[in-house]
């Protein structure tokens, strides 16, 4: 199976220990395991994303976008990483 690399997203841990993201099947655990807070939209989109990615139906950047989004309404997301172009 494709993981669908993407290029890291950091995110800060409930430990304050950074962790860097960089594949849909990573993005989807931390999305159903490691998230620090309850539901938000953000989150589920997010998480919709990375099932539709695994039923070929989002891209790898598509699932990117939404899980740096759903880090940065956390506020978990760590702005030192820029995605290239």
């Amino acid at each position: 199976m494709d993981r669908g690399e993407f290029f890291p997203v950091a995110v800060t841990l409930s430990d304050g220990t950074e962790f860097c993201v960089a594949d849909v099947l990573q993005a989807g655990d931390f999305l159903l395991h490691q998230w620090p807070r309850g539901d938000s939209l953000s989150q589920s989109k997010a998480r919709r994303a990375c099932l539709k990615f695994i039923e070929g139906r989002a891209t790898v950047e598509e699932v990117r976008r939404a899980f740096e989004q759903a880090a940065e309404d956390a506020g978990i997301l760590v702005h030192r990483m820029a995605a290239p172009g």
